[in-house]
């Protein structure tokens, strides 16, 4: 199945790889050449001064098909070589640094999405995951999973990117859970109480005995239960 919702925006992650290529601390490689043979064959210089094999990595994997395994196959095809002699150092490096590449696009993942064994998958609806700026240890593990939308918010479709991407719960509802998916999740406040702002974890009680009140003896709400608005039907307008 290809990916033809080309709809993310790469190109600060791409930005951030291909930096990383030339980095004193690059996230992976420099590979180095199992099968190099001594003369009469040509040796090519390791580490290569080529920066630009490992930033096609970077850009490859960024392609139709988010997933590891499909860059290093890209990788492959575009260094590939036919030569009498059967082997070639300087193809054989460039593979490599490109597939190193691969790697390193894989680490860094784009916002909205999650990267994890080898492929990138979109983040799924009540989630997101922000970008990775950074190359440290506890950015790029950021990168394996997604966040669940805070409190009081719901997101019902996939690829958040931010917090703020989460739907902030209508005036008058709350939502005391994280990772909502739909408005629905958003629950009416109980009797005696009220969100005055979108967004809200939590109820406040309208005055300082509203919650929990009593009308001729009988308990209006009790327990989160609205006994009240449950056993008389509402007849006008609020």
């Amino acid at each position: 199945c290809l990916w033809t919702d080309l709809d993310w925006q790469v190109n600060g992650q791409v930005d951030l790889c291909q930096s990383n290529c030339v980095s004193a601390d690059r996230l992976t490689g420099p590979t180095k050449m199992q099968q190099t043979k001594q003369h009469p064959w040509a040796m090519a210089a390791f580490p290569t001064k080529q920066k630009g094999f490992c930033q096609l990595g970077c850009q490859l994997f960024y392609t139709e098909v988010p997933k590891n395994t499909t860059c290093k196959r890209l990788c492959n095809y575009f260094y590939r070589y036919k030569i009498t002699v059967g082997y070639n150092d300087l193809a054989e490096e460039a593979k490599l640094e490109c597939q190193d590449g691969c790697e390193i696009a894989l680490q860094v993942c784009q916002a909205g999405y999650y990267c994890d064994e080898g492929i990138m998958l979109p983040c799924p609806a009540g989630t997101y995951r922000e970008p990775v700026t950074d190359v440290s240890i506890l950015a790029l593990e950021k990168a394996t999973s997604c966040t669940k939308c805070p409190y009081g918010r719901y997101r019902s479709t996939n690829k958040g990117k931010s917090a703020d991407e989460c739907t902030k719960c209508p005036i008058g509802t709350y939502a005391n859970v994280e990772g909502s998916v739909k408005e629905s999740d958003c629950q009416r406040c109980p009797a005696g109480t009220n969100a005055e702002e979108e967004g809200q974890r939590l109820c406040k009680c309208i005055t300082p005995g509203s919650c929990g009140s009593i009308i001729d003896d009988n308990v209006v709400f009790s327990n989160g239960v609205d006994y009240y608005r449950e056993s008389i039907p509402f007849i006008g307008r609020w």
